[in-house]
């Protein structure tokens, strides 16, 4: 009788094993992407997985899926992805015929307009290189967020685009960036460095509250040595107390 229970303990455990290699229950997926919107069908019943990788090509109609049908996903690699333009009412803006341009990560790409639920489940994204712009708050009260790389081409970090996002403790902003949006990284008051790596530092006057709800007493920006002075002089760039010359001392 204990061989028998024993057996019968190992067949469950088989069971369980295969039921959940066979079901929805899916912790990771790798698409290949042939044709741009067409992710959610790829996806099939892998839209419960927590990791997804994303190769080939997609656009803003993907980029709904992502986040309108995926609630239990924690990382997203879209580094072998190439995001193309799209026209039409069933992208990332809801029920509008909106423009959605090459190489841009779409408006709303990872916060719903419309439901306005926080994306609090995603920890990591990584973005394809060739991107130029984040789109208008993209990633608006991700704030499950605690690390992220902005690729080095980005020019344009639209009005919110990382809003909310209060697992940020530090941030990169590349050299070729050369727009900021308001409130861009408004409420991310979990930032204790930022980097920003402009020569001259992008103007900041006609952009409300970049950096609203950060405490700039305590959070240091880094900035390079030969601007300095120009960072300490510059709207919105000033109010932060401490501003470090990378590789120099603090203020100096």
């Amino acid at each position: 009788m204990k061989k028998l229970g024993f057996l019968i303990g190992i067949l469950a455990v088989v069971f369980v094993s295969c039921s959940k290699n066979n079901g929805a229950d899916h912790s990771s997926a790798v698409v290949n992407v042939s044709t741009a919107g067409t992710l959610s069908a790829l996806l099939g019943n892998k839209l419960t997985t927590t990791m997804l990788i994303v190769k080939g090509t997609i656009d803003a109609r993907d980029f709904v899926t992502i986040r309108d049908s995926m609630p239990d996903l924690k990382i997203l690699d879209l580094s072998g992805a190439t995001i193309v333009d799209y026209q039409g009412s069933h992208g990332t803006v809801a029920a509008q015929n909106v423009n959605y341009p090459d190489n841009v990560i779409p408006a709303f790409a990872f916060y719903n307009p419309v439901s306005k639920d926080d994306n609090t489940n995603l920890i990591n994204v990584t973005l394809p290189t060739a991107i130029t712009t984040i789109g208008d708050s993209a990633f608006m009260n991700c704030s499950g967020l605690s690390s992220f790389s902005i690729p080095a081409g980005v020019t344009t970090l639209g009005s919110g685009a990382f809003s909310g996002c209060t697992g940020f403790t530090v941030i990169t902003i590349p050299s070729a960036v050369d727009f900021i949006g308001a409130y861009a990284f408004y409420n991310c008051r979990n930032l204790a460095s930022i980097y920003a790596y402009a020569a001259t530092p992008v103007g900041l006057k006609m952009a409300t509250s970049v950096f609203g709800g950060i405490n700039t007493n305590t959070c240091i920006l880094y900035v390079p040595s030969a601007s300095l002075s120009l960072y300490q002089a510059a709207v919105g760039w000033s109010d932060f107390t401490n501003i470090i010359a990378i590789g120099g001392g603090m203020n100096s």
